[in-house]
């Protein structure tokens, strides 16, 4: 009977994971700014539905050249 019990909170105990899982995988992509080319696409569709966007490799390279012609407050 011990065994039906830990079964059937098992389940559970998984899903709690996979969501603790999701949760680090969303906060790493977002502290490393991988999900700025989502968010842009986004954007992209919703105010511009007439322009196809940039590809992910012309996006990053605009933010590139960008960050090396602007450096703001970065030391290196």
């Amino acid at each position: 009977m011990a065994t039906d019990s830990a079964v059937a909170t098992r389940p559970g105990a998984l899903g709690a994971l996979g969501r603790a899982w999701r949760a680090l995988a969303w906060y790493a992509k977002g502290l490393t700014g991988e999900s700025k080319y989502a968010a842009y696409v986004a954007h992209e569709r919703a105010a511009h539905p007439d322009r196809a966007p940039l590809t992910e490799r012309e996006f990053w390279r605009c933010v590139y050249r960008d960050q090396e012609a602007n450096p703001g407050s970065r030391c290196c």
